[in-house]
């Protein structure tokens, strides 16, 4: 038995795998030490046992290394597995620093310090990164094996189904939030759409502020706002399953399997996260959508076959992408980015692709340019762009007040007047952005780049105030143990704030409000428990799924395992969704409606990676039998 644990190709290896089970240990060790105060953990106890654990997972997985008998896809495995873990244990090092400390360890010294505890830690979490690349091996090799067809009756059955079940699903959530959840950015477009056109402001999508006008003028006609808001919350939720429902279908035409399917099925119908944004009066809701839509129109575009299978879906992809960059301010910025990679990335049809997301932009960008200017809407304030900018400089005013040299003093008080210093809070730039809109921006904002520049000269006078000004800002969406994002304006089951804001914002000085009225007292209790108080923190494996990290960290994982597949090819479906993450570290606070549209891709993001190389969005037709042999069959499998 023993002669068999240890046949290594090299004696190298035990002393390999004695030093990486200490490294990782240490790494661990600083973890707990940051992260549980509690006796136990900092046990000795505790950490005996850990280290055995940590020490058996290396064991094994340096006997998996072994069993690599190639030395280039030997350190392809472990180089590919290594910086993924070392990336993920960096955000938990960082996480926990600015969790404990408020800040991240000081200067040249202690940057260093933060790689290496992270490589530790990374080591630590090396075995259950080389599960996932081992398994994307034997996606590889699977391929090879087999091809799977979905004939487009089965295909519209499975859709149907889905939908049906979703939709279904979400009903008695409808009923007990009725007539929908008035939240979020609703008081203030509520009173835009109550008085007028004329009071329409660019600051929220003009088309999604003239949905709600369009529901008050239903609910005018027919004497109820309750019955209007209804009707708008239907056709949300008539939308928004709808797409699911199509992504769940791509991922069984993608995978030939029926249990994603399923899976995905019942989570999008009974995740609370899913219902309770459904029935949500915001933008984010029909943008999410949208950006589901175009990226699922992405793949079929690319997997076409036939001439008018193509024109229908370039046509299809115009109007989405103009949607997308309809119902969201910053959509453009992420849309013109993804059109350049899109393009370089494309070996074939480059003219066609270029063509087809200009027409986007330039759709999108008249579209909104037509509604300003005919609903004689004001411009809203740019102020929000800054948000990064202001908290980073205010961080600075608040912890080196005294130590201000008199160049910066000048500099910070000219964009940010002294009485606001003391009022800088870490994770919301809210109210910081909206008192400078009203004071400073007037005069700053006609040379941004003198802003800029003098940005710049208080970074580098204070370049570690800068970074966790940054960092904290956005942790909710990179540090999967955050609660920050969840907590910044107060959580509670009776605040209806928490995760996801349910509170009822239709009350205003211009307008009376509409009533919430919940048919199910009893599920509304049980929701608010979950998405208000929280609760859902304490459920096993589940919690991840209501936070903002770990959909980055998915979206990370998967595009860096098309490069571990060599399948570069498929790099541009995740592209959209990865630029839109990036322009939302940019934002003004971490908010899960803000990150929900890359949340729903995922699923079908996992889909598109398992997919058969083979495979084809064209319709298949299934072989024509006869009538007496003739038989339902829901999934065609070949063997090449």
């Amino acid at each position: 038995m023993l002669k068999k644990l240890f046949t290594f190709q090299s004696v190298c290896y035990i002393p390999l795998w004695i030093i990486l089970s200490l490294l990782g240990s240490v790494g661990c060790f600083y973890i707990l030490s940051l992260g549980h105060s509690g006796t136990f953990f900092n046990s000795i106890v505790c950490k005996i046992f850990l280290a055995l654990v940590i020490t058996a997972a290396l064991f094994i997985t340096v006997k998996d290394f072994d069993k690599i008998k190639e030395k280039k896809a030997l350190f392809k495995r472990i180089g590919y597995s290594f910086v993924f873990s070392a990336l993920l244990a960096s955000s938990y090092v960082i996480g926990y620093q600015l969790k404990v400390n408020e800040m991240t360890s000081l200067g040249v010294k202690g940057k260093l310090f933060i790689i290496l505890i992270s490589c530790c830690l990374g080591i630590a979490l090396l075995p259950l990164s080389n599960l996932w690349f081992r398994l994307m091996d034997r996606v590889k090799k699977s391929r090879e094996k087999e091809s799977l067809q979905i004939s487009r009756k089965t295909s519209l059955k499975l859709f149907f189904i889905s939908f049906g079940i979703i939709f279904v699903c979400w009903i008695p959530v409808f009923l007990a939030y009725y007539p929908a959840i008035m939240s979020y950015d609703f008081h203030r477009q509520s009173q835009e759409a109550y008085r007028g056109w004329m009071w329409f402001t660019s600051h929220h999508p003009l088309a999604h502020t003239a949905l709600i006008r369009f529901f008050f003028t239903i609910g005018e006609a027919i004497g109820s706002y309750q019955i209007a808001m209804a009707l708008f919350s239907i056709m949300q939720m008539l939308i928004l399953s709808s797409v699911l429902a199509y992504s769940c279908t791509m991922i069984t035409r993608l995978t030939g399997k029926k249990w994603p399917f399923w899976a995905c099925t019942a989570m999008y119908g009974l995740l609370p996260i899913h219902p309770v944004m459904a029935l949500s009066m915001t933008k984010d809701i029909l943008f999410t959508a949208f950006v589901l839509l175009f990226v699922i129109l992405i793949l079929e575009y690319r997997m076409s076959k036939t001439k008018k299978m193509r024109i229908f879906l370039y046509i299809s992809l115009i109007i989405t992408g103009m949607l997308v960059i309809i119902f969201r301010n910053n959509a453009i910025y992420a849309l013109v980015l993804f059109t350049v990679f899109y393009v370089l990335i494309s070996k074939k049809q480059r003219l066609a692709i270029l063509i087809l997301c200009v027409a986007c932009i330039a759709g999108g960008s008249f579209a909104k340019t037509a509604m300003l200017k005919s609903m004689n809407a004001i411009e809203g304030s740019k102020i929000e762009m800054y948000s990064v900018f202001l908290q980073q400089m205010c961080r600075c005013g608040k912890y080196h007040e005294l130590y201000l040299t008199e160049e910066q003093y000048n500099i910070l008080s000219y964009y940010i007047p002294q009485e606001y210093w003391a009022g800088y809070n870490p994770p919301i730039a809210d109210s910081l952005k909206s008192v400078i809109a009203v004071s400073t921006f007037a005069y700053w904002k006609e040379d941004i780049p003198q802003m800029l520049i003098d940005w710049a000269t208080l970074g580098l006078a204070y370049p570690n105030d800068y970074i966790d000004a940054f960092l904290v800002q956005t942790q909710g969406y990179w540090f999967i143990d955050d609660m920050t994002h969840a907590e910044v304006l107060g959580y509670g089951e009776d605040t209806a704030l928490g995760l996801l804001y349910t509170f009822n914002a239709s009350v205003s000085n211009v307008f009376e409000g509409i009533e919430s009225h919940s048919y199910f007292p009893w599920l509304l209790s049980v929701y608010n428990k979950i998405v208000n108080g929280n609760s859902y923190q304490y459920w096993p494996i589940l919690s991840l799924l209501f936070k903002p990290a770990f959909y980055t960290w998915c979206l990370i994982l998967c595009m860096m395992s098309t490069f571990y597949l060599k399948e570069k090819n498929k790099l541009v479906v995740y592209l959209f969704p990865f630029i839109y993450f990036l322009t939302l570290l940019l934002g003004p606070v971490v908010n899960f409606r803000y990150i929900y549209p890359i949340a729903v891709t995922i699923p079908y993001y996992f889909g598109w990676l398992f997919a058969k190389e083979n495979w084809s969005s064209c319709y298949k037709s299934l072989p024509k039998q006869p009538k007496a042999e003739k038989k339902d069959n829901e999934i065609v499998s070949e063997t090449n």
